[in-house]
C-alpha cells in the first residue's frame, strides 16, 4: 500500500496533473520509494502506535519519499558520464528519526 497519491507526486515533480503518459512510471517509482523508506526505517509505512492505531504519516517521511521519487525520476540511468553523483543526505536525515531497532 503506497501512501502518496499520483497527484502529490506530479505536483512535487512539477508535472501537469492531466498528463498521463508517465503515470505507470510514476506509480512504479512510488512503490520503489515506499519500499526503500520501509526498509530504511525498519517498519511498515504507515505503522501502528502501541494501541494499534495507525499513525498519520509524518511530514518528514512523506518529504523523504518524494525526494526519493524525484531522484529516481531525474536519474533514470545507472550511470551519468562526466557527472559526480551523490545521495541526497536530506532524505536520510528525514527518515532517520523514524528508524526502529537501532539500539541505544
Amino acid at each position: 500500500m503506497t501512501v502518496l497519491t499520483l497527484m502529490e507526486i506530479k505536483t512535487h515533480l512539477r508535472l501537469e496533473a492531466d498528463e498521463t503518459a508517465e503515470d505507470a512510471l510514476l506509480t512504479s517509482l512510488n512503490e520503489a520509494a515506499h519500499d526503500h523508506a520501509e526498509k530504511y526505517i525498519g517498519r511498515a509505512i504507515p505503522w501502528d502506535d502501541s494501541e494499534g492505531v495507525v499513525v498519520p504519516l509524518p511530514a518528514s517521511v512523506r518529504a523523504a519519499m518524494l525526494l526519493i521519487i524525484g531522484d529516481l525520476y531525474e536519474n533514470r540511468e545507472a550511470q551519468i558520464v562526466g557527472v559526480s553523483v551523490e545521495d541526497n543526505p536530506t532524505t536520510w536525515r528525514l527518515l532517520h528519526l523514524y528508524r526502529v531497532g537501532l539500539g541505544i
